[in-house]
């Protein structure tokens, strides 16, 4: 989940799904609360980690929290000298996940395709949206934090995109390279966003759950069209059509469109392509098969 965070145009939200933990996050985020954790220092310590779910909670944070920090150095490489195969790999990812995703609506009647279009108009049409150049702002970061983590946890919508739509991606990598450091400067940009987060998480988890529980069938085809809408912003080709000029005095992508490749043309990588498209493919269908081997819960 961390490391398909750190990639605009691809959610932690559809790893949870594709590895079947969707549902117990959304509960165990939505059970959090001050006096739960105030409960863990006192006698009741163990019957609150017990409601909070905590071995679960602690083992994906941490997770998370590693691969973000070890994968952001990686993934920025990746992305800037060889973005067509690592969008074809999650082009696999996503759509495979679409596909076994659609298989749990278990009635697909004219409302559920209603709200598979409206969930698909939903991610295609953020991915359409021109970004902004964004502000370094406390408050306007904090306000990103809420909004991005809210997007980390919907299948097919990218937080790390939105962070680019906000004009804030850049500063986000940039603090996690500072807290590597220990630089004070992205401990406290990383506390406001995290702050941010954390208040959009509580009150949107609420909400999501409440939706599972009433209206799960509506909901599932919903995210499905989350995944079906996204597949336009992983697009492997893409041409840029907008520049801008960072605060480095760089040019920078502003906006694409996605194109057709020339296969007869190696700079196109094609083949490359088509194989990380299959590894895609091939890793959802290993993580389906291990989390299915795994106890219900």
């Amino acid at each position: 989940m961390g490391a398909a965070d750190v990639v605009p145009g691809v959610s932690g939200g559809t790893i949870a799904l594709i590895t079947h933990i969707y549902e117990r996050l959304i509960r165990a985020i939505d059970t959090l609360s001050i006096s739960l954790v105030l409960q863990l220092f006192s006698a009741k310590r163990k019957e609150a980690w017990h409601t909070l779910d905590g071995n679960f909670l602690l083992s994906l944070v941490l997770g998370i929290s590693t691969s973000i920090l070890l994968v952001t150095g990686l993934i920025s490489w990746v992305l800037e000298n060889h973005p067509i195969p690592l969008w074809a790999f999650f082009f696999g990812l996503i759509l495979g996940s679409a596909f076994i995703l659609k298989n749990t609506v278990s009635n697909w009647n004219v409302t559920a395709f209603i709200w598979l279009c409206i969930g698909a108009a939903i991610a295609l049409g953020i991915g359409l949206v021109s970004p902004s150049t964004g502000s370094d702002n406390l408050i306007y970061l904090f306000f990103c934090g809420m909004l991005v983590v809210i997007a980390m946890i919907l299948p097919g919508i990218s937080g790390a995109f939105i962070l680019i739509l906000l004009g804030a991606y850049g500063t986000a990598l940039e603090t996690v390279e500072q807290l590597k450091n220990f630089s004070l400067e992205g401990i406290i940009v990383f506390a406001v966003m995290a702050s941010g987060g954390l208040i959009g998480l509580k009150v949107f988890s609420k909400a999501l759950r409440w939706l599972f529980i009433h209206f799960k069938n509506m909901v599932l085809a919903t995210m499905t069209g989350f995944l079906l809408g996204s597949l336009y912003k992983v697009w492997p080709w893409k041409k840029v059509t907008e520049f801008y000029t960072n605060s480095h005095g760089e040019e920078t992508a502003l906006n694409t469109s996605a194109v057709i490749p020339d296969v007869s043309d190696p700079s196109s990588q094609f083949t490359f392509a088509l194989a990380a498209f299959i590894l895609g493919v091939a890793l959802l269908y290993i993580l389906e098969r291990l989390s299915k081997s795994q106890p219900n819960v």
